[in-house]
């Protein structure tokens, strides 16, 4: 039989029940706000799409990120290279000058002057010099030289040889380039999860606080149990933990997205909450492995793998064939520097070198070249089944993410019909404590399951993008 106390008391406690679950309703619902102003957080602008957002993010770590700007530095260096390689096509010239003092060396003419001076003698006239000094080699000499090759097939192999290095470079700096588009998505995508998940916490904290006041104004009254109060403050307790944790993860993932881009640590990043990023156009299985056949670099990072070991083998197979290359040179040479015909000196000549046995190396290294050839032809094959699987393994991880998120959304909104029921059977006095904070942890665990879900969505759609090419990169 109930007395006007009791009647009182389950009033009281209805009216307690209503004012909480009000207040858990408003936190738990205010998941995702528009526009969010936290620390290390910038408000998007209503305008501003995720997707845009996302691209120019992109842009900035792709010009600012210190890895790209090794690999332009290499890229740099292999366009030197085959710079190098064509200048040795073209003619050499130098200048090669030498003067010598000596001392113990012949001077001939010690030999010739008292042959002239027998010869002036007999002849009664002073005809022949005596006072001829020359020596071996001459004093000075002094020439201008010039050489060019005529033909060498291993200038043409080291050529191709530096090209495919070059290309081999530039698919490296381009896998990097596409990595770190993944990267910077994903890094911006992690951190905005776990800023809508401490959101999310934050959001139900004043709930559990006012749980435990009024706990400890039923004790008070003599209306609870000390179990009651304890169960509101341990609930309380938990809550302060996982807000503690995702905050240190919501930290570290701005720290880890702002050193992708080159920025100061404690930068603020910007976020949009937009419909976009869930919409996403999928391709068909067999267009997406063709696209990515056709772009991605590990594959061609494979055939430049290919051309250096053909150009390789060129080389060493030019070891069987001759060299033939023209050399000139024009100067003056003597005892002292006389610029006059009498002591000008040209040379020309046709050089031919031609190697007839070097104890099987040169044929050891075209084998060696051969072998590396038949190895980077099976290492293109099998990226080429790799990439395969890769973008298969990454649509359906996209179609998976999908699906997840229709149940995350099915979960989500059973989650909150069933938080009204014990909310309203609590307000009664038909359910128990325990029923209303089970039901209030059922109803936000759901909803940052259905946040976390929706930015693996767009995870997985990067991923996809990279695996399958998609994105266009800067040159």
């Amino acid at each position: 039989m109930f007395t006007m106390k009791s009647m009182f008391c389950l009033r009281s406690k209805a009216t307690i029940a209503l004012a909480i679950a009000g207040l858990i309703s408003l936190g738990v619902l205010a998941l995702v706000p528009d526009t969010v102003q936290a620390q290390g957080q910038s408000p998007a602008s209503p305008a501003t799409s995720a997707r845009a957002l996302l691209d120019g993010y992109v842009t900035e770590a792709l010009s600012a990120n210190l890895a790209i700007a090794q690999q332009n530095a290499a890229m740099r260096r292999a366009n030197a290279t085959v710079r190098e390689a064509n200048g040795r096509f073209l003619p050499t010239v130098g200048v090669n000058a030498r003067y010598s003092e000596f001392s113990g060396v012949v001077n001939i003419g010690d030999f010739i002057n008292p042959a002239y001076s027998a010869l002036n003698q007999l002849i009664g006239q002073e005809r022949f010099p005596t006072n001829v000094a020359a020596t071996l080699p001459f004093r000075q000499e002094t020439k201008l030289e010039m050489s060019v090759p005529l033909y060498n097939d291993a200038l043409f192999g080291a050529r191709a040889a530096s090209r495919a290095q070059r290309d081999l470079v530039g698919s490296g700096r381009a896998a990097a380039m596409r990595q770190l588009a993944a990267d910077i998505q994903q890094a911006w995508l992690g951190y905005a999860t776990t800023v809508r998940a401490v959101e999310t916490l934050e959001a139900t904290l004043p709930v559990l606080d006012e749980n435990v006041r009024v706990s400890e104004r039923l004790i008070a009254n003599g209306q609870a149990t000390p179990d009651v109060l304890l169960r509101a403050r341990a609930e309380r307790s938990e809550l302060l933990q996982q807000i503690a944790e995702t905050t240190r993860q919501r930290d570290a993932a701005r720290r880890g997205f702002n050193l992708l881009r080159n920025a100061p640590d404690d930068a603020a990043v910007q976020l949009a909450n937009d419909s976009t990023l869930l919409a996403v156009a999928l391709q068909d299985r067999d267009v997406l492995i063709a696209h990515a056949m056709q772009r991605r670099e590990a594959v061609a990072q494979t055939g430049a793998l290919i051309d250096l070991a053909r150009a390789q083998e060129r080389v060493a197979g030019a070891a069987f064939l001759p060299n033939v290359a023209l050399a000139a040179s024009y100067g003056v040479q003597g005892d002292r520097y006389r610029f006059n015909r009498n002591n000008d000196v040209a040379l020309a000549s046709v050089v031919l070198g031609w190697n007839v046995f070097n104890g099987t190396q040169d044929a050891a290294r075209r084998e060696q070249a051969q072998a590396s050839r038949s190895e980077a032809e099976y290492r293109k094959r099998e990226t080429e089944r790799a990439v395969r699987v890769e973008v298969q393994n990454a649509l359906d991880a996209v179609n998976a993410a999908q699906s997840s998120l229709a149940t995350a959304n099915d979960r989500l909104a059973a989650a909150q019909r069933a938080f009204t029921l014990v909310q309203r059977r609590y307000a009664e006095g038909l359910a128990t404590q325990i029923e209303f904070l089970s039901a209030r942890s059922a109803y936000t665990n759901a909803a940052l399951n259905q946040v976390i879900t929706q930015f693996t969505v767009a995870t997985r759609v990067v991923d996809l993008e990279r695996a399958a090419a998609l994105r266009a990169l800067p040159n």
